[in-house]
């Protein structure tokens, strides 16, 4: 998205963190899912 965002013209650094910030959530609930689902033996 950033290099997207250079070749439009814009400032990369303006998508880079949103988007930075949605791959750590989505991470992170992922995660918290997985030991969920190991801890309480769903699997």
């Amino acid at each position: 998205m950033p290099v997207l965002v250079k070749k439009l013209g814009g400032d990369p650094a303006i998508i880079a963190s949103p988007l930075l910030t949605t791959v750590v959530d989505v991470s992170a609930v992922w995660i918290y899912f997985e030991a969920a689902t190991k801890l309480l033996h769903l699997a």
